[in-house]
């Protein structure tokens, strides 16, 4: 019968452990935490991103201020995202709650602008413009329905001849074990513009590193644009791996802004 109360104490300490998920060392940001930190850090991005090259030092700033508002920094923000490196099913979930918290803002903004009747199908006019209209920044993982993101855009009254196209993306892998992504498990980014008489120019770039990669296109040749369109895909992994890709722009630049 002693033994009775040994096993309820063992069966306890057991569901303790379950019910807390993976050990996290106490400097390391919580999952709640970490999403209002991710949230707020993904809005001072977007806004460091149209300031004025006079006033970059301000994107700074914006990052500096989430970390106040949340009583961290820097360092403990990069030692968490390490943490999350090593518990990639911990991270998605994080992950995929500010995902949706950036679209349910994204949907209520875009029917905002249809109900007052401003919404249009043409790009922004200038010499150098932002054209990517989804999201700027996703998780892809191993499963075949979440491991792609692709787009597609018409031409329209902005494109000129001779424009040049720059996809831009970051990166960032987030794997059970630390080891070197192979060929045939990196991410590809591609990028192709088909021009009114029908040719395509494209290139192709496999992610082997975290940090920002760019795909650059441009053609004197070939007239104006028809239609450019382009993708990233994570191929099947060995691992549990999860790829955090933000910081996405497709910048259209005129050629005299070359």
């Amino acid at each position: 019968m002693r033994s009775i109360p040994l096993c309820l104490n063992v069966l306890f300490l057991l569901t303790c452990i379950v019910a807390c998920g993976p050990e996290r060392p106490s400097d390391i940001l919580s999952d709640s935490q970490m999403e209002e930190v991710l949230y707020d850090y993904h809005a001072a991005k977007a806004l460091g991103e149209v300031v004025s090259p006079s006033d970059k030092y301000k994107a700074t700033l914006y990052y500096l201020n989430v970390f106040e508002k949340h009583h961290t920094n820097e360092e403990q923000f990069d030692s968490t995202l390490s943490w999350y490196s090593s518990h990639p099913e911990a991270f998605d979930k994080v992950y995929q709650k500010v995902i949706k918290r950036i679209q349910d803002e994204k949907a209520v903004l875009e029917r905002s602008i249809a109900i007052s009747g401003q919404g249009s199908s043409v790009t922004q006019s200038g010499d150098s413009v932002n054209i990517w209209s989804g999201m700027p920044m996703f998780s892809l993982t191993n499963h075949p329905y979440d491991n792609r993101i692709s787009f597609d855009y018409e031409n329209d009254a902005n494109y000129e001849e001779s424009d040049t196209l720059h996809f831009n993306a970051r990166f960032r892998y987030f794997h059970v074990k630390n080891q070197q992504i192979n060929s045939d498990e990196a991410a590809v980014m591609a990028l192709s513009i088909r021009y009114r008489n029908d040719s395509i120019i494209n290139e192709i770039h496999h992610i082997y590193n975290d940090g920002k990669h760019t795909l650059t296109l441009h053609s004197d040749d070939n007239g104006r644009i028809r239609k450019v369109y382009g993708f990233i895909y994570l191929p099947k992994q060995s691992e549990n791996r999860i790829l955090l890709v933000d910081s996405v722009s497709l910048i259209r630049m005129h050629a005299k802004e070359r």
